[in-house]
């Protein structure tokens, strides 16, 4: 298995699974993006392959909601 690419930016049109920390107990944290719309997931698994990355979030988050909000703001900018 391939790792897991990290980026710095969202791919444009990427959707985001999970946002999570880097590490325990520190502030960076990390999304988890797909290129398939994540409703749509389910109903193409097994015929083709899905593409995957992380993206860091810039800035020092204390929670899960600020940090979806720097994905969130950091998504807007792109499309």
């Amino acid at each position: 298995m391939t790792p897991i690419e990290t980026l710095d930016r969202p791919p444009s049109g990427w959707f985001a699974l999970d946002v999570m920390r880097k590490k325990a107990r520190k502030w960076d944290w990390v999304a988890l993006m797909v290129d398939i719309d994540p409703d749509d997931l389910r109903n193409c698994l097994g015929s083709r392959r899905v593409g995957s990355c992380w993206v860091r979030i810039p800035g020092k988050h204390r929670n899960l909601d600020a940090a979806w909000d720097a994905l969130e703001n950091m998504m807007a900018t792109r499309h």
